[in-house]
């Protein structure tokens, strides 16, 4: 076999980029597919075509064209995409662009002007937020849902998960998450709540060991975010939407009250370790089974959800002191007032 120049084109850069995330991949298609359909609406030519113009130009015109392609297109997004997004559309062209030959420099990929980014506060979700959706979906969607809220797990990375990903031997499920799976490509290990358990029992006694849990195919994650968008249509018909125009609640809102019940109850470090999040000094965090499950169980009544069994044992035992406290404070109450009648 011998060596052949090959052209570069969207063909060849495509197949370069196949050694990364398959997500990752589909994402950077998805954004050419949406810039080659602008140049053919904006300039009644395919973004191969502009490309190959750009080329035989001199370098300091090719740099000034390209940035104003670029510009007009990064408008054109800001009418119907979200500001948090664009930068993501814009890295994956500038990545075909510098394959293609037109290489910008830091200094000229910051005269693209992108939109602000709108920062507002974020929705707390609540258990009364979560019962109320439960009420309002499937068993298998109360299953994911419970599952999603006491194991801190990435919707993406739920999806994928097999029935051998759960070891249920134990006194709560453990799952282990495949480096493959994950965001950071690290493996690491959550556990289930007590709550959650029978649910998922169900799935799981149901399917067999190469089976998926909850995921259906490549496209499992924007089911999963349509279908709670319609139980919480029907759970919570109030609930505005933010100034941006994204939905207040979000498959990531179940991660989301799990990390603060986790930080809130046990620490930061517990809960950037299940939740897979690096955090500060993550090199030097180390959780045993034994450790992981001891701090889990401190943290475990916090995320009941159906079932809010209340306190923890150390909250208990305040209450307990407190009710003590409140009852001498009535015995005196009381022996004053016999006193004051005799």
């Amino acid at each position: 076999m011998t060596f052949t120049v090959s052209l570069r084109n969207r063909e060849s850069y495509i197949e370069s980029i196949d050694v990364l995330n398959p997500k990752y991949c589909s994402a950077i298609k998805t954004t050419l597919n949406r810039f080659d359909k602008y140049c053919k609406s904006k300039y009644n030519e395919s973004e191969d075509e502009i490309l190959s113009q750009l080329m035989k130009q001199s370098q300091d015109e090719r740099i000034v064209n390209a940035c104003d392609v670029l510009q007009l297109f990064i408008s054109n997004l800001s009418k119907s995409i979200s500001p948090q997004t664009i930068p993501s559309y814009l890295s994956h062209v500038l990545g075909y662009f510098n394959y293609r030959g037109v290489k910008l420099t830091s200094l000229d990929k910051k005269s693209i002007r992108l939109p602000k980014i709108i920062r507002e506060e974020k929705y707390p979700l609540s258990k009364d937020d979560i019962r109320l959706i439960l009420d309002n979906c499937s068993y298998k969607r109360k299953t994911l849902y419970l599952v999603l809220a006491s194991s801190g797990m990435r919707i993406g990375e739920t999806v994928q998960l097999r029935k051998k990903d759960f070891d249920t031997s134990g006194n709560r499920i453990m799952i282990n998450i495949p480096a493959k799976f994950t965001k950071g490509k690290k493996s690491r290990r959550t556990l289930v709540s007590l709550e959650a358990k029978p649910y998922l029992m169900k799935r799981l006694n149901a399917i067999e060991d190469d089976d998926l849990v909850f995921g259906t195919g490549s496209t499992s994650e924007v089911t999963e975010s349509k279908l709670l968008n319609y139980a919480t249509k029907k759970a919570l018909p109030k609930m505005e939407r933010y100034d941006s125009g994204t939905r207040k609640i979000t498959l990531h809102s179940f991660r989301a009250f799990f990390i603060t019940q986790a930080v809130r109850t046990v620490g930061e470090s517990f809960a950037h370790t299940l939740a897979g999040q690096e955090g500060y000094l993550k090199v030097y965090k180390r959780y045993d089974k034994e450790a992981m499950f001891e701090d889990y169980l401190k943290l475990e009544p916090s995320l009941f959800i159906i079932n809010d069994y209340g306190l923890s044992e150390q909250s208990k035992d305040k209450e307990i002191d407190l009710l003590k406290s409140e009852m001498n404070d009535l015995k005196i109450l009381v022996t004053g007032l016999i006193e004051k009648i005799k």
